[in-house]
């Protein structure tokens, strides 16, 4: 027994014995509710501990769609001590809404296959028409990550390649990443350029704990030769690519990385 919030209407919803309610499907029905108080139990003719639909006044009338499906009911007679025994709906009582308002459980047959429904602990990515961002990050770092960081798909990542420079000791490096990286962004590729001056090593860590799905190296022996290193996320091993063909690269391990 319920009282909407917003108007104070008085609510009984019937479920059969062996189902619990859900309170979230109620509330997606008719609006934000609370539990009913004695005054308002009492005014409708229900008996806490006894109730049913049976001879309520001012009162709106729900029924689970599993109601009409079962027949000879046990139903409180709304009276201290009694109970109804076979009642049947429509016959005894009427609603002005039947819908599914039970609570789903383990075990449960599936609506659309029939095979038992498992209890898993999930994160809502959307409601009332917004994505969580939260919840939606969450979700995809508890699926897309490995013991050293994020495994982002090129799909949910904010960056495609993730730029960094390793300090040289006869050339500058960072100026060279910089070079590279406005080119990166005038060809339209999303770039993350950390032009710290760290060590290799740590650098090669935050990468790997921001998971981008790709990772170019600028350090002074690839420059030398006109060469930088290129790395897949997922993968192990790099490989070496020219300068005048660092664009042309990227799009090509980028497009394997995108589902069809």
């Amino acid at each position: 027994m319920y009282v909407r919030k917003a108007d104070n209407q008085f609510f009984f919803i019937a479920v059969r014995g062996d189902m619990q309610l859900s309170e979230a499907k109620l509330s997606k029905l008719i609006g934000e509710v609370g539990l009913a108080d004695a005054e308002s139990i009492s005014r409708s003719g229900a008996e806490a501990g006894y109730a049913s639909p049976i001879g309520l006044k001012d009162a709106i009338i729900l029924v689970d769609d599993l109601i009409p499906e079962s027949q000879n009911l046990v139903a409180g007679a709304n009276e201290k001590g009694y109970h109804l025994l076979n009642t049947n709906y429509p016959r005894d009582y009427a609603a002005e809404i039947v819908a599914d308002l039970a609570q789903a459980k383990a075990g449960d047959a599936c609506a659309k296959c029939g095979n038992p429904l498992e209890v898993l602990s999930a994160l809502q990515l959307v409601s009332n028409g917004e994505t969580n961002l939260t919840n939606l990050m969450l979700a995809l770092a508890e699926t897309h990550h490995d013991d050293k960081g994020l495994t982002l798909p090129i799909s949910a990542s904010p960056f495609d390649v993730y730029l960094m420079h390793v300090p040289g000791k006869t050339m500058d490096t960072k100026a060279k990443a910089e070079e590279i990286y406005n080119t990166l962004q005038n060809a339209g590729i999303a770039v993350l350029f950390d032009d710290r001056d760290e060590r290799a090593g740590v650098k090669f860590n935050d990468a790997d704990l921001i998971g981008c799905p790709l990772r170019v190296t600028v350090g002074e022996k690839g420059l030398q030769s006109g060469m930088v290193e290129l790395k897949l996320r997922k993968e192990k091993e790099t490989t070496a690519a020219p300068r005048s063909e660092l664009i042309s690269r990227i799009k090509t391990l980028t497009a394997r990385l995108i589902i069809p």
